[in-house]
């Protein structure tokens, strides 16, 4: 059943009237387990984590103007190449134009001075959007199926729009297997988890879950929460993974802080 979106793993066995869903992991380092995740910029918001109309990141950066404002200080260097000022295409203009100054800024004082102007002001951009989604209320059951997603190591935009509204959720994960492939010195080493059992000793553990927004940083988390105890679970960053801060590829950096 590799492929399908409708389940929480990849393969899903039937025996004696019993489910068992496998998910495989493959990484290239040693003990890599799959669970960091590059996702969808808008995800928070896409997946319905806070309660009415929310803005989403790109929408925010629009009504900020981020692209305007990210051009004027690029164009504050004026030395670039012909190739790049001849380019028409207006975004794809503004990233050749980073990458330039990002090859230059070792030794060139004003294109360094360019690309910081524009990640300082992007970091501020970030904080401002934080504050804006910490002032929204939470759907504290979406946020924590979509921890749970993140855990299992459903990245996908497929498999979470499908996955994060099933009603049978938390029914199919009792009996979830992840079985990992890592490459060592030439061999493959290979384990299985009881992703299922995990999650359910997580579960048992905190009866509440929701989202922190750290004052002043340009990542949010998720925490478990039981009584007076809380503990973080997820550190989500807001993150441009392409050239530099602020410039092509933005997206939500997921790091898992229960391993």
């Amino acid at each position: 059943m590799g492929n399908r979106y409708d389940n929480t793993g990849d393969i899903l066995i039937i025996s004696k009237k019993n489910k068992f869903f496998i998910e495989t992991k493959m990484s290239d380092t040693k003990s890599g387990i799959g669970t960091k995740a590059n996702i969808s910029q808008d995800a928070l918001t896409e997946y319905h984590l806070f309660m009415g109309k929310v803005k989403s990141w790109s929408r925010f950066r629009q009504e900020k103007n981020h692209d305007k404002w990210v051009n004027d200080f690029l164009n504050q260097f004026t030395n670039y190449p012909q190739n790049i000022l001849k380019i028409t295409d207006s975004t794809l203009q503004k990233e050749e134009k980073a990458r330039y100054l990002r090859k230059l800024a070792n030794k060139n004082k004003k294109a360094r001075d360019v690309l910081n102007n524009i990640h300082g002001k992007d970091k501020k951009e970030k904080i401002k959007y934080l504050v804006y989604l910490n002032n929204k209320r939470q759907q504290k059951k979406m946020v924590k199926r979509f921890f749970i997603l993140i855990i299992l190591g459903i990245h996908r935009k497929e498999e979470l729009e499908n996955l994060i509204k099933k009603d049978n959720f938390f029914q199919e994960i009792q009996n979830l297997f992840v079985y990992y492939g890592n490459a060592s010195k030439g061999r493959i080493i290979s384990r299985r988890e009881d992703v299922g059992e995990r999650i359910k000793k997580i579960l048992e553990k905190y009866s509440d879950f929701k989202i922190i927004f750290p004052k002043g940083l340009t990542h949010c988390k998720i925490i478990g929460i039981k009584g007076e105890v809380s503990k973080p679970l997820l550190q989500i960053v807001f993150h441009w993974k392409n050239i530099a801060q602020g410039i092509k590829t933005p997206c939500l950096n997921i790091f898992d802080l229960t391993a």
